[in-house]
């Protein structure tokens, strides 16, 4: 009985983080710092900070400018500054975005504009802390760097 409360209500938590809590209308302006849990639909105009472990969509007729750190993001308006997302970026036509962009993930559709930097890293799995990592590559990828010890062994071994 109790798993099953458990698991109704992590999904209950994951549908009110993709429902729209809040709404900025397109005749709204708004200048500050935004903290929100769930959705939050922007159509209007923000300058400021948005930080968020949730989507952030911002609509047709918004425009933001500042610095944006969420979980997701879905861009159709116009975006002046710097995006960071943990899951997703998506750049819809007519968005844009003049800035640097960091997520996992980034898709763009045809007539959309990016005008900066995009990173996508992978997303943070919960490594044991202090440990670096082992990067192993793909394909022949995978050789290159056992290629390069073996390169530089014999390079020391033609030196002596």
């Amino acid at each position: 009985m109790l798993e099953k409360k458990r698991k109704e209500d992590k999904e209950m938590d994951a549908k009110e983080r993709t429902e729209v809590n809040a709404f900025m209308g397109p005749e709204t302006s708004f200048e500050g710092k935004l903290n929100y849990t769930g959705a939050v639909r922007l159509d209007g105009r923000f300058k400021g900070e948005i930080r968020s472990d949730d989507t952030l969509i911002i609509g047709e007729t918004g425009r933001f400018e500042g610095e944006i750190h969420v979980g997701s993001v879905i861009i159709q308006g116009e975006i002046t500054g710097n995006v960071y997302a943990k899951e997703k970026v998506q750049l819809h036509h007519p968005g844009r975005v003049v800035g640097n962009m960091t997520a996992p993930t980034v898709v763009m559709d045809e007539g959309a504009v990016f005008e900066g930097n995009c990173k996508m890293k992978e997303k943070k799995k919960d490594d044991k802390k202090g440990e670096p990592k082992e990067e192993k590559g793909v394909g022949i990828f995978a050789r290159k760097k056992e290629t390069e010890g073996k390169i530089e062994e014999k390079t020391k071994e033609a030196g002596d």
